[in-house]
């Protein structure tokens, strides 16, 4: 059911609505509503999709039967509209239980009020035509699609048509090949509005679409030396107050980021300190947030409640203002993510991973910098995306004394994002391997490093897990729970193993358990471990299945423990992987490797 609030604010945008416009005459012809005007032609479908914008001659939109659709919802797949009515003379709106599109269509615009009626997520996507090949953000910088770029407003070009589209969350591809998609995110119950503009270029525009459409980017060449500064990004970055941010018992600030396209950026943070006694320092943490995420304040006092410093920024160029997945990108903010696959081909030191490594090197040097922080006593920890970010940043500043990926890894071609690598070309994908992915940095990873996962983690493979933390130098230490939830709002941020972990290093605390050995013979499996925190209990974890890493099925069933430094288990016929955990006696996890069998 749509909410009171939502019924009323979509009533408002609806009454607010354009009047009938002349020169605007809609027909149905069979299942398809066709939309003419002296500027533009339109075609909404049976399923609610717009699959046609036509200016002039040229189309705009990509359709096809199945996907993707043009202008569409997206819900886990597309969103079906079948309840198609004309309300007004110059208007087409199509429902279902789940959602709501109604288009206003005047003689050279259109206005799209869309309404999400569930309580889950959902996005407004359009899919353009490869042959639209310039474009210009809210500032008037020309792109070259396919392309990732937060912005609100972007115009749209091909031959001498031009499209201006207003709503934006952000802007990414390529996909299927060479598609740019727009993408609208909406929360649950939310109801936005979309303002299309249709017209011709100018002549100024046509001839700088022209030379942008005409010239694929140079490639960027490697770097000489280092990828990132570690001298110059060790120094503590300027800081100003974020006005209008507040949150109890964190303070808001902007800091300077890395330039992008030469122009000055700056980075959204929170930063908490705990009660330090005069004379002392405490240990401070470093938080980046994983894909849909920001910097969280919460995730800030839970760090300064366990006697921490602690800092949180968003690696995205976003400000904690909107909702998940769809925060307000800051006007001097750096790139989007994730992944900047559509930004391999822009100036190295203009891509997302770049600014993003950069940005949490500035956050160290900043918490550092403070007289209240002992910079010797410094941790980081990120989640998902985050957790990719916090690999490569294990290999680049050995300033922190340890490192705690959550879900994260590398080696991105085992794992759910290999895809979109592979998408690239052999080309672009070899180098974003080369420059982005956590292998290349991680073999220079010297301090202790937590690896916390799920054994059905939906993106991150046990392969790519695996790789990932025999790459690095120094001790590794894993802890994999059984379908682990993948997310922010305490899966991520909440696992005592990272706390306890974080303690034995920065405040004397006691230990993890440590695996010392493990082994097989036959159906027998074994794992011997030191622990100072007794372990009370082991599992063994084992899956007879094959295929999909992701849809697994896995066992748990009591291992035994032999003294005080060996478990045992038989494994169940047909098992095709398994793992050991120890749990001590504070219900923490450590695991062992996991082993896969032949079949």
């Amino acid at each position: 059911m749509l909410g009171a609030s939502c019924c009323a604010g979509l009533a408002v945008l609806l009454a607010a609505q354009v009047p009938r416009a002349a020169d605007v005459a809609i027909t149905t012809e069979g299942n398809l509503h066709q939309i003419r005007t002296p500027t533009y032609d339109a075609v909404v479908a049976d399923d609610g999709c717009l699959t046609s914008l036509r200016i002039g001659n040229v189309e705009f939109l990509k359709s096809a039967p199945g996907i993707p659709r043009g202008a569409y919802l997206w819900q886990g797949g597309v969103l079906q509209l079948p309840t198609v009515t004309q309300p007004a003379d110059n208007a087409i709106e199509a429902r279902s239980d789940k959602g709501l599109v109604r288009y206003e269509f005047g003689p050279n615009s259109q206005t799209w009020t869309v309404a999400n009626l569930t309580g889950e997520r959902m996005l407004l996507i359009i899919v353009f035509e490869p042959q639209v090949k310039a474009m210009t953000d809210e500032q008037g910088l020309f792109w070259r699609p396919p392309l990732e770029l937060a912005t609100k407003v972007s115009t749209w070009f091909r031959d001498r048509a031009k499209l201006r589209l207003t709503g934006s969350t952000r802007l990414w591809g390529p996909w299927a090949g060479d598609h740019q998609v727009w993408e609208l995110g909406l929360a649950a119950h939310e109801t936005r509005q979309v303002v299309v503009d249709v017209g011709a270029a100018t002549d100024d525009e046509a001839r700088q679409a022209a030379e942008i459409a005409a010239h694929a980017p140079t490639p960027p060449t490697d770097p000489v030396g280092p990828m990132w500064n570690l001298e110059t990004l060790s120094k503590p970055p300027t800081t100003h107050p974020a006005e209008g941010f507040q949150a109890e018992g964190v303070r808001a600030l902007f800091y300077e980021g890395p330039p992008l396209r030469g122009h000055a950026t700056r980075v959204f943070a929170w930063l908490g300190l705990p009660r330090v006694e005069p004379g002392q320092k405490v240990p401070g943490m470093v938080l980046v947030h994983g894909g849909g995420g920001t910097a969280f304040a919460e995730w800030v006092r839970l760090w300064t409640s366990r006697g921490y410093a602690a800092i949180a920024m968003d690696t995205c160029g976003c400000v904690p203002r909107g909702a998940y997945g769809n925060w307000e990108h800051d006007p001097l903010g750096g790139p989007p993510g994730w992944g900047g696959f559509g930004q391999i081909d822009w100036p190295r030191d203009d891509q997302w991973t770049y600014h993003a490594v950069a940005d949490i090197l500035l956050a160290h040097s900043l918490l550092s910098s403070l007289p209240e922080v002992d910079p010797d006593r410094t941790g980081l920890t990120g989640i998902s995306w985050g957790g990719y970010l916090v690999c490569i940043v294990a290999g680049v500043d050995p300033r922190f004394r340890f490192v705690v990926p959550v879900y994260g890894c590398g080696y991105t071609l085992d794992m759910g994002f290999a895809d979109s690598v592979k998408g690239l070309g052999e080309e672009k994908a070899g180098r974003w391997m080369g420059w982005w992915d956590p292998s290349a940095y991680l073999k220079d990873a010297a301090m202790p490093m937590l690896w916390v996962t799920g054994s059905n983690d939906f993106a991150y493979t046990f392969p790519a897990l695996q790789k990932s933390y025999r790459e690095t130098k120094g001790p590794h230490t894993l802890c994999i729970r059984l379908r682990m939830p993948h997310g922010h709002g305490g899966p991520g941020e909440n696992p005592e193993e990272i706390h306890a972990f974080a303690d034995s290093l920065l405040k004397g605390g006691q230990p993890l358990a440590r695996v010392t050995s493990q082994g097989r013979e036959g159906n027998q499996v074994w794992a011997t471990f030191e622990a100072v925190v007794p372990v009370v209990k082991a599992e063994l974890n084992t899956t007879k299945d094959t295929g999909a890493w992701q849809e697994r099925k896995w066992e748990a069933v009591p291992a035994q423990l032999v003294g005080t430094g060996k478990v045992t288990a038989t494994l169940p016929e047909g098992t095709t992987v398994y793992y050991l955990n120890l749990i001590d006696r504070r219900d923490l996890v450590v695991s062992t490797e996991h082993v896969e069998l032949a079949p």
